[in-house]
């Protein structure tokens, strides 16, 4: 466990410690009202099951394994009561646990390196940098292009001859890929001692031969994926992008508990290994912090003080927004038959607690992973990868509304390939369509993952910025503009560049979904207007129609 790891688990077992006692107070309390009670009352009953449901999972989890067994114990003695509706009379085995259960709780808690939490590698939580790639080619001049076209994209590459060479920038710092130039295999052998296999950078072989002999020495040293020469640079880009999506991706998950410090132990464990957190404790915060949140899975405990998690996911599955979200349950439940029932209602898995932190951390990002591949699938364009037209007004609707509730601005930008009809006739639409690719590329590869990009249609694309202002976002964009007028694209020998046109509106200037489109739009259509290959703002428009409105006059 790191430093700072256990730093915020001690702090967590320190804010719990300091909350036993009235724990343990409650417990008492409820347990003497039912032995003192003649009516069929079962409120207090179902009270004191869930005091003790929570402290089991909540004291296993941050290290206080006898206080959770007793807990656990208190729970399962009283269960069958609840499901006969009878009271329980006087039990030695429950006195014995509830009278004891002061003396119990004094007892230490596990260290943090005696558990087996914390076992998480952590991923860099900031936006995407520029991406390290190291290039070995015994010729140079054969990987020129390539290098070329991975920098203007914004990739670092550096560029090596020998193993030597390499073995002394790894030294120094190490690549998020390899990429191997081969016309002898036997500089393969050489690079393979020097990166071996378990390094965990991954390995792209291009070689001249395609023979089955050449892809099986490349797939015995390691090698990530093989390229046959001359290489398509679009293949290269998406190989990287892929990598790095699958490396960098930031889950979101919504944590439904309504015991707040096992809720912020699971938060800090998910953060920990790279994942975006939101705590609700009150069900009826559910709706609203989905909508403004839009998870990636929902984590919620299966027994709640005002509703169960059953009653919330029914709930939740109620809007056509929530249907394909997972829902998965984490509770101390370890009867089947009502585990299975509870899934039946629209959860998609069941975990129990306590939970190891890495078996959390990998089933939620399992889980979560599969959500947006299934979700790219039916909401993102299939040959950019970028969000649809549909589901880009349903984003760009959630940001206004979020907007609104925070009043902070959103720019909404429409970005359009000039002249790209003409690079279709004369290029042929698999190059138009790399075209397309490459500037799906860039706004994929220079934005944070709060903004959202799309295809709106054919050969234009639009952005969502939130908290962004008209100034920064032209900014932003015309950085984009000026990089992707750099960018070569290849036909066969022969090399092209295109350029692009673009139209920035604001809210809260526009505040409606429609407004906010057409007054973009305008604004692009204004770019292409007055020459094209540049970005035009509502400020610019609205001064442009008062011209107008003046020669008019």
């Amino acid at each position: 466990m790191r430093p700072s790891q256990v730093k915020k688990f001690q702090e967590q077992q320190a804010k719990f410690a300091s909350s036993v006692a009235k724990r343990t107070e409650r417990i008492k309390t409820l347990w003497n009202k039912i032995q003192s009670q003649t009516s069929s009352e079962f409120c207090e009953l179902e009270e004191l099951v869930m005091e003790a449901h929570k402290l089991a999972g909540t004291a296993t989890t941050l290290g206080f394994v006898d206080l959770g067994e007793c807990g656990r114990d208190i729970e399962v003695l009283l269960k069958p009561h609840i499901e006969s509706q009878t009271l329980p009379a006087a039990s030695d085995d429950i006195d014995r646990l509830i009278v004891g259960i002061d003396d119990i709780a004094k007892i230490e808690p596990k260290r943090p390196d005696d558990l087996t939490y914390g076992e998480v590698t952590l991923l860099h939580e900031k936006d995407r940098t520029k991406q390290l790639v190291y290039v070995v080619a015994e010729n140079p001049d054969d990987v020129s292009e390539m290098v070329k076209q991975l920098q203007y994209i914004d990739y670092e590459v550096i560029l090596l001859e020998t193993a030597t060479q390499l073995k002394y920038a790894l030294g120094n710092e190490a690549p998020s890929v390899l990429i191997v130039d081969l016309n002898d295999f036997q500089i393969l052998d050489d690079i393979t001692r020097v990166w071996r296999k378990n390094s965990g950078i991954p390995l792209v072989v291009l070689s001249t031969t395609e023979c089955w002999e050449s892809r099986l020495h490349a797939a015995r040293a390691g090698a990530y994926t093989f390229f046959h020469k001359p290489v398509e640079y679009d293949d290269i880009l998406g190989l990287l992008d892929s990598l790095w999506e699958t490396n960098n991706a930031q889950y979101r998950v919504l944590i439904v508990e309504d015991d707040r410090t096992l809720a912020e132990h699971y938060s800090i464990v998910l953060q920990g290994a790279g994942m975006k957190t939101s705590i609700v404790d009150n069900p009826h915060q559910l709706l609203d912090e989905l909508g403004e949140f839009h998870p990636d899975l929902v984590l919620m405990d299966l027994y709640m003080p005002e509703c169960s998690g059953v009653e919330a996911a029914s709930v939740i599955r109620q809007h056509a927004s929530n249907t394909n979200v997972p829902i998965v349950y984490l509770s101390g439940e370890t009867d089947l038959k009502l585990q299975m029932k509870a899934l039946q209602v629209g959860a998609d898995d069941f975990l129990t607690k306590p939970i190891n932190d890495l078996h959390l951390t990998q089933a939620v990002s399992i889980r979560a992973h599969r959500f947006r591949a299934l979700s790219a699938m039916m909401d993102r364009d299939s040959l950019t990868g970028l969000l649809n037209h549909s589901n880009l007004k349903m984003a760009l609707e959630r940001e206004l509304s979020r907007a609104r509730r925070h009043k902070s601005p959103v720019s909404f930008v429409m970005i359009d390939i000039d002249y790209f009809k003409s690079i279709n006739d004369k290029y042929g639409h698999p190059v138009g369509d790399k075209v397309i690719k490459g500037v799906a590329r860039l706004l994929n590869y220079r934005f944070r993952k709060t903004d959202t990009s799309a295809r709106y249609g054919g050969e234009e694309f639009a952005l969502i910025l939130p908290d962004t202002p008209a100034d920064i976002a032209l900014r932003l964009i015309d950085e984009i503009r000026i990089t992707f007028a750099k960018t070569p694209f290849s036909n066969g020998p022969e090399t092209f560049t295109a350029t692009l046109s673009a139209g920035i509106a604001t809210f809260p200037e526009f505040d409606s979904t429609e407004s906010i489109i057409e007054a973009a739009d305008s604004s692009l259509y204004l770019a292409k207007e007055r020459g094209r290959n540049r970005v035009i703002t509502h400020v610019e428009l609205g001064e442009h129609h008062d011209s107008q409105e003046k020669n008019t006059a």
